[in-house]
């Protein structure tokens, strides 16, 4: 049976890891000069909390060493790595070095081209189909990273661009008085600014507007995003008449490049 590895920005907790038979490779979040290891040394909470009073954070890819351990774990066996898009982190070629230099040759490493709940429907994705081939598992990804839809509503585009995820240029249009930039990720996962509105409530029914006109899959979840704050993931949610979907704090190493009082929706359009 294929094994499973990812990275922590797929919003696993620990218990569902387990619970899936999954392996989480932790990323990395850094206040000044300390460094954690997100949900084994710094919980989304506390990042949240620390975010709002402390200096700016940043993100760091894990180790090859990391990997190394991980694909120790798998005892040998075909192995699938889902990992957030190497547009975004430099993981999916550290996960590469880790397979090559050991010699893992039933390593496959994937670059998801996503990340947060996009990344988890595609490993839960993979979880159902466990008993294929890593190649037909594969397969199936690359016919569903097209239809994979993320849209958010950030209160600033200061974070993304302290981290280097978006130009000056961009930031500064973002940046204008009660602007609230709109963000989704191409199908390379580079994160662009589809729209902008004037005001929190006009940016959250443009979320709502956008969830109205898509065909979406409802074989496949709909998931809602927030950072510190649920509020505004929540006015989403009722206005679009999806308050039984499931709700995810965006992980410390993606938070870090959002922000806080953001909302954001991840789902899949039909074929």
């Amino acid at each position: 049976m294929l094994r499973i590895i990812t990275d922590s920005s797929a919003e696993f907790s620990e218990e569902e890891a387990k619970e899936l038979g999954i392996i989480i490779v932790p990323l990395t979040v850094v206040f000044g000069d300390k460094a954690y290891l997100e949900g084994v040394e710094m919980q989304k909470d506390e990042f949240f909390r620390r975010l709002a009073e402390d200096e700016f954070p940043h993100s760091s890819m894990p180790s090859t060493e990391q990997f190394t351990d991980a694909y120790v774990k798998t005892e040998g066996e075909e192995t699938l790595v889902i990992l957030l898009a190497s547009a975004l982190s430099g993981t999916v070629n550290a996960a590469k070095l880790a397979a090559r230099d050991g010699g893992f040759d039933k390593v496959r490493v994937y670059d998801s081209c996503a990340t947060t709940a996009m990344l988890r429907i595609m490993v839960e994705t993979a979880v159902r189909n466990r008993d294929k081939s890593a190649e037909e598992v594969i397969a199936m990804l690359d016919a569903l990273r097209p239809r994979l839809r993320i849209h958010a509503c950030l209160d600033t585009l200061e974070y993304l661009y302290k981290g280097g995820r978006i130009k000056k240029s961009i930031a500064i249009v973002g940046g204008l008085l009660g602007i609230k930039p709109l963000i989704t990720f191409t199908e390379t996962g580079s994160v662009v600014m589809s729209g902008r509105a004037h005001g929190q409530k006009k940016a959250l029914r443009a979320l709502v507007d956008i969830l109205k006109k898509e065909k979406i899959d409802e074989e496949y979840p709909v998931y809602f995003l927030q950072t510190d704050t649920d509020a505004p993931s929540r006015e989403v949610m009722r206005m679009a008449g999806r308050e039984d979907c499931r709700i995810f704090r965006i992980c410390c190493a993606v938070g870090a490049h959002i922000g806080p009082n953001a909302a954001g929706v991840v789902y899949v359009v039909k074929e």
